[in-house]
Parts: structure tokens; sequence; C-alpha cells
């Protein structure tokens, strides 16, 4: 930062009496004639005080200050302004980087950025400010808690996971703010769409894709955003600019999972739109404030997914793959779907996942069109958001 008057806006000094002339005048009004009788008064070693009047003795000890703030009648921080406003320019800078560093160590999981390489060096606080700046699209650093302000994250203690929480919504708003979806959207569109979804499960390659092409073409915008440790996010729902939006995080990387999470998050956007107009977007997946109805969510994904009834009927022949197989496409479904409802179903989860986890399939082959690697330290995230948006708009 160049402008000196930039960095007293910031400390909030610019327009302050430095401490000299406070202390000027309140000699002047005590008839204090000498610095050497205030130094008495004060019980300051009179070099000590000379210097500090010189201004040339910025590391003041922390006694001298408050002898001095109890002489001047002013609160400590008032005091500690006064003495940075007559400072040199090289003093100001050193108490602002440290005030930045204070700021990104109270307010981001440096550990857990390296890990996705959204930072390279967690101890380069300069690079670290320039990279969540220019990032976000912040005028500056402090806007990152000034624009993002959800009452999710004003506790006053938060753990690593809540930064990482944190971080993860605030890439999905950049994100969703980024993409310009112009097309207009009604509930009602979308309830007409929703039943038409479940054949394009059948479709590995291209199949998510053509839904969140369609989903697109009536107002809502689906982006896939990776799951990240510690944040617990299976999926959410957002309401940004008036337009319903959706992340899929791929979490397990499962199939029947991915549809099934885009399913739930729909539900949402059905049952409990109002209440993402007023909480902006709701966390699938970890407690939020918005508390939507998660049951309901999961049940309508499981109706239009595949249905307790069909679940139960195909169940006593669920260990012959080839008829499941032929059960499925029957019922315009891919198998991995019903083989990933059986073992949710099942009470010992755990040993039919042993037996039937090899019917799941991977979600990669998915999401390959959608993925972008914003978070990636190398890479542009207009330009990675370009990519994906020419792939829908194909």
């Amino acid at each position: 930062m160049n402008n000196i008057n930039e960095l007293y806006d910031i400390l909030g000094i610019r327009h302050q009496k430095n401490l000299v002339d406070l202390i000027e005048e309140k000699k002047a009004l005590l008839n204090i004639k000498t610095n050497i009788h205030l130094a008495a008064i004060l019980s300051i070693n009179k070099d000590t005080l000379s210097r500090i009047i010189k201004n040339e003795d910025y590391k003041i000890d922390i006694v001298s200050l408050i002898k001095l703030a109890n002489f001047l009648e002013l609160d400590v921080d008032k005091v500690v302004s006064a003495y940075i406003a007559n400072t040199t320019k090289e003093i100001i800078e050193e108490i602002e980087h440290s005030k930045k560093a204070s700021f990104i160590a109270n307010n981001f999981d440096l550990n857990g950025l390296e890990k996705i390489n959204f930072i390279k060096d967690k101890s380069n606080i300069i690079d670290i400010e320039h990279r969540i700046v220019d990032f976000f699209g912040l005028k500056s650093i402090y806007d990152y808690k000034e624009n993002f302000a959800y009452s999710l994250f004003s506790k006053s203690k938060l753990k690593s996971q809540d930064f990482m929480n944190e971080f993860w919504i605030k890439c999905a708003y950049n994100q969703f703010n980024r993409i310009q979806n112009n097309n207009d959207f009604s509930v009602e569109r979308l309830e007409d769409m929703v039943t038409k979804i479940r054949p394009y499960t059948l479709n590995i390659d291209t199949g998510l894709l053509t839904i969140v092409r369609a989903l697109f073409n009536i107002g809502i915008t689906v982006i896939v955003q990776d799951y990240i440790s510690k944040t617990a996010v299976f999926g959410a729902s957002f309401f940004i600019n008036n337009k319903p939006c959706i992340v899929l995080t791929n979490h397990y990387k499962r199939y029947d999972l991915l549809w099934f999470t885009l399913f739930h998050e729909l539900a949402h956007i059905i049952f409990d739109l109002e209440e993402l107009k007023s909480q902006k977007f709701h966390l699938s997946g970890m407690a939020d404030l918005l508390l939507l109805n998660e049951e309901r969510a999961n049940r309508f994904a499981e109706e239009m997914l595949f249905n307790e009834d069909k679940l139960n009927y195909i169940s006593s022949n669920i260990n012959n793959y080839n008829l499941v197989k032929a059960y499925a496409e029957r019922n315009y479904v891919h198998p991995s779907i019903i083989y990933g409802f059986y073992i949710k179903k099942n009470s010992n989860k755990e040993e039919h996942y042993k037996r039937y986890s090899k019917y799941l399939i991977s979600s990669e082959q998915a999401i390959a069109p959608l993925k972008s690697n914003i978070w990636d330290y190398d890479k542009n995230v207009q330009l990675e958001l370009e990519k994906i948006l020419d792939k829908i708009n194909a």
C-alpha cells in the first residue's frame, strides 16, 4: 500500500490528534512547564519520555503507555492510536501487516487451504491475502467477513471445520455470482420436469450433463464442487440473484448418491423455496439454522428414483444381478441406484455394503463434464467456470 493516508484510514487514526499534541495540551491545562516535571509526575524515566515525545521509541512499553493514558484521562487504545498517528509509514505498514495476518489466522483454516492447493505456503501472508482477494473479487481482505456475514458463522469461537464450511459456502456463492443464468424460473416448470429425470440415470456418460442443461434452461444452476475434509456437506441449495442453485459435492464418489443428492436438493427447491429465499442457503448433511424437512426431501428422492414398493418387489432377487438389471431397465433407472437403496434400507448396512458394493459404480464419469479446478492455485476461476458454461450451453 503506497498511500500513508490509506493506512491511517484502515487503522482509524487519520483524523486523530497525535500523542505529542495531547500531551502538550494536557501540560498547558495543568501548568506543567517541563517534560522533566511531567516525567516525575508519571514516574517515567525522563529519557524514555523524551523518546516518546520525539517519536524515537515506537516500541513503547505497556507500563509507560498505561501511565500516559491515566495522565491524559483516555482509554489505552486511544492513546495507542494517538501515538501511531505520529509515527512513520514503515511502522504503520508493519502494524497493518500484523493486522492482516491476525485476520487471516482468525478466519481461515490455512492447513485446510494448503491441503486443497488453494494456497501454496501457509506462512506467506502477503501471497495468501492476494489469493483470497483475487479469488473472491474483494476490495480488501476484510471484505471476506463484511460481504458474507451469515448467521451460521457468527459464533465468537470458530473451529477449523467452521472455517472450511464457511469457505466452501463462499466458494459456491462466488461461482453462482459469476455464472449468469438469465433464464426465468418457476416452480411449476420444475415440477413438470422433475418426473422426467429418472431415465437419464441410465446414461452414465451424459445423463447428468443433460439434466443440468435442462435445469439451467428453466433457471436452476447446478455445479459440482468438491467435498472438503471437515465440511460434512453432501449437497446444498442456494437462492442467489432471485434464482435457485444447487451444489453437488460428489461425496463418497458414488453414482447412486449423486442422483439421490440432486433429487434431495430439488425437493428443497420445490417444497422449501420461501425458506430458501429468506435464509439464502441450506446445507444437506450437516445441521444449519434453516432446519428444513430433510426426511421429506429424502422420501421425495426415493420416490422419484425407485420407490419402496418397487424395492420390496425386487429384494428377493437382489443376489441375481441380471434380474435386478432387467428390472431396473424396465423402470428406467440405473441398477446401482437399486443396490444403493437396498443397502441403505437394510439394518445391517456394513455387511450388506461389503456384499453388494461391487454393484455400486463411481460417479467420476458422470461429473467429468461438470468438474472444475477452481481451488487450484494455478487455475483462473473465471476461465474454469467458462469451460463449464460452454459445456452446459453447448
